[in-house]
C-alpha cells in the first residue's frame, strides 16, 4: 500500500475524553517535529492523513496523538486497540529550525505534539505556552511535569485557579515576546485560524518572520 509500513500498536493511552495517543515500536528514524501519513484500507482518501509524531527521537516507542473530531480518520484511530496494526509512511517535514537559539513553543490542544517532540530533548532554553479547553483536557501531563522545559505556562477560557502555570484567558503574543529572550525562535502549531492569528501578532510585536516556524493541523 503506497510504499507504506505496517506497525503494531503496543500501547494506547487516553489523554482526555477527546484525545488518544497510540504507541508502536519505532520502525523508522525521524527528526523531532516531523510527521507521518496514516492510510486506511478502503478509504476514499487514498493519500491518507498526516499526523505529527508526538514521541521524541530518543524514545524506543513512536507515537501519534489524535483528537477525535468525528471524521473518518480520527474516529478510526481513536477506536484502535493494542494488537491492531496501522499502515504508515516514512517521516516527513521540516518543522524544526535546527538552531541553538532559545525555543518558544506556542500551541493549542494537540498542536503540542510536534512542539513537545522538539522541546523535550532541546539543549537550549525552552519556553512553552499552551492553550487548552480546561485543565481536565490537558495532554502529556506526566511528561510535561517531568520535563526540563525552562518555562511552562497554560491558558484556558474557563475560570480556574491561577496556579501550577495555569491562567485564565488567552495568551497575548506581545506579552510572550516580552517574556522570552530577544533572539528566540518561535514554534507555532494548531488549527489554521490559531496559527494565522499567532503569526500575525508575533510579527506585529516585532518578531522577524525568519524566527517563526509554523505547522497547521486540519481536522478529519
Amino acid at each position: 500500500m503506497r510504499d507504506s509500513l505496517t506497525v503494531e500498536i503496543v500501547r494506547v493511552r487516553q489523554e482526555n475524553p477527546e484525545v488518544t495517543t497510540l504507541y508502536f515500536v519505532r520502525p523508522i528514524d525521524f527528526m523531532a517535529g516531523q510527521y507521518i501519513t496514516v492510510f486506511i484500507d478502503g478509504s476514499q482518501v487514498r493519500e491518507g492523513k498526516a499526523y505529527s509524531i508526538s514521541s521524541r527521537p530518543s524514545e524506543e516507542l513512536m507515537s501519534i496523538t489524535v483528537k477525535n473530531v468525528g471524521g473518518e480518520f480520527s474516529s478510526y484511530l481513536c477506536s484502535r486497540r493494542v494488537g491492531d496494526t496501522l499502515q504508515i509512511s516514512r517521516a516527513y517535514g521540516d518543522f524544526n529550525p535546527q538552531t541553538e537559539q532559545p525555543l518558544v513553543g506556542i500551541a493549542a490542544g494537540c498542536g503540542l505534539s510536534p512542539i513537545w517532540s522538539i522541546l523535550a530533548d532541546a539543549q537550549q532554553s525552552t519556553f512553552l505556552y499552551l492553550s487548552q479547553k480546561s485543565p481536565e483536557y490537558m495532554v502529556f501531563t506526566e511528561e510535561l511535569a517531568a520535563s526540563n522545559i525552562t518555562v511552562k505556562k497554560f491558558s484556558t477560557r474557563q475560570q480556574v485557579k491561577e496556579k501550577d502555570g495555569w491562567r485564565n484567558g488567552r495568551f497575548e503574543a506581545a506579552n510572550i515576546v516580552s517574556e522570552v529572550p530577544d533572539d528566540a525562535h518561535f514554534l507555532v502549531c494548531g488549527s489554521l485560524p490559531f496559527v494565522r492569528d499567532v503569526w500575525q501578532k508575533l510579527t506585529a510585536a516585532g518578531v522577524d518572520e525568519s524566527h517563526i516556524s509554523t505547522e497547521t493541523f486540519f481536522e478529519q
